[in-house]
């Protein structure tokens, strides 16, 4: 079993995550005293584009963060979880500002889009590589 070492690199991702979702769910929050709309949308495009931020946002980053920081406690290439944790949060940025846009068909949109999916696919790749020796022993012969 590798040395159990403290997720840094997930936990510093995780700060900046958290920040990032403060920030989109008070924008959800000024949209809604702006449009005086407590529930639902009111039918504001505006509202709408800022809930989905938030929602899209919250959807995704948690089951990263917790691969990632699995991924750092099993000993994964610090280098590659770098520049995936980077790679995510970029993408999210980029998502997140592509969905404020009018036109939410948009370059940043399928920027945000396909970044977090080429994470995740190497995310779950390195995942599965680094736990399946160690579940080995565990399996009943």
């Amino acid at each position: 079993m590798p040395n159990l070492t403290p997720p840094i690199v997930s936990a510093l991702t995780a700060g900046v995550l958290v920040i990032l979702q403060m920030i989109l769910l008070l924008l959800v929050v000024l949209s809604r005293r702006t449009n005086r709309q407590s529930l639902g949308t009111g039918n504001s495009p505006a509202l709408e584009r800022a809930i989905r931020r938030h929602g899209n946002f919250a959807e995704n980053a948690a089951i990263f963060i917790a691969g990632f920081a699995l991924f750092e406690i099993l000993g994964g290439s610090r280098i590659l979880l770098e520049i995936l944790c980077a790679a995510f949060v970029l993408g999210r940025l980029s998502h997140a500002f592509g969905l404020s846009l009018t036109k939410t068909v948009n370059v940043f949109r399928f920027v945000g889009i396909v970044t977090t999916v080429v994470v995740g696919f190497t995310l779950g790749q390195g995942l599965i590589k680094l736990a399946l020796p160690l579940a080995m022993p565990l399996l009943p012969h």
